[in-house]
């Protein structure tokens, strides 16, 4: 092929790389989105509404400084110890709130736990409490000491290492498991299960 007739053909191709859809609407570009294409954004008016947690309790989830949230220890000479964090709804809101347990320290044996329930829509910098402290019911007999702590559908379910009414708490042999749901404001209990260890269960 001349060079004449090459510089013809490339001129050709060009025009042709460059034409336009005839009326029917037909061309010879490839069906399917441009190599670098984006999808079109969703309008505004059909995207699910949602909540922005910023500077509320949800926010700060597990890893908050729970040490300045829960109770105080009666006595002033003992420090708060937080033990485990849960975060789940139990109000059903629709926010996750928190379940904070904890103990105090102690020289000798251990305190029995408590766990607080924080409302997930509370502002960080003045948490709302919702009812009262659970394990409060069983606190004098069973003296809990908390070893996991869980949300599920509302119910908070509860796992402890305590004792049997007038045993010591230096050696604790009860294997406990409690469930509590929030009614009417407060938390009730609404199942507790016990199993005796042969050895001392750890508080540590």
């Amino acid at each position: 092929m001349s060079k004449r007739a090459a510089a013809v053909s490339l001129v050709a191709l060009a025009l042709l790389a460059g034409c336009t859809p005839d009326e029917k609407g037909a061309t010879d570009a490839p069906i399917g989105p441009a190599p670098n294409a984006t999808a079109s954004p969703v309008a505004p008016e059909n995207l699910p509404e949602a909540e922005d947690p910023t500077g509320t309790l949800a926010a700060v989830g597990d890893g908050g400084d729970w040490d300045n949230y829960v109770a105080a220890c009666a006595n002033a000479e003992q420090e708060p110890i937080v033990q485990h964090v849960a975060i789940g709804d139990v109000n059903g809101d629709g926010t996750a709130d928190a379940l904070v347990a904890r103990t105090c320290d102690a020289s000798t044996s251990y305190f029995p736990s408590t766990v607080e329930a924080f409302d997930g829509r509370s502002p960080v910098e003045e948490p709302a409490r919702i009812g009262k402290p659970i394990l409060t019911d069983v606190g004098p007999t069973d003296q809990p000491w908390v070893v996991g702590l869980s949300v599920k559908g509302g119910a908070v379910t509860i796992q402890a290492n305590g004792t049997g009414g007038a045993d010591s708490n230096a050696c604790p042999k009860l294997k406990l498991t409690y469930r509590y749901e929030l009614q009417g404001g407060d938390f009730k209990q609404t199942d507790r299960a016990a199993t005796t260890s042969s050895s001392c269960l750890k508080t540590e």
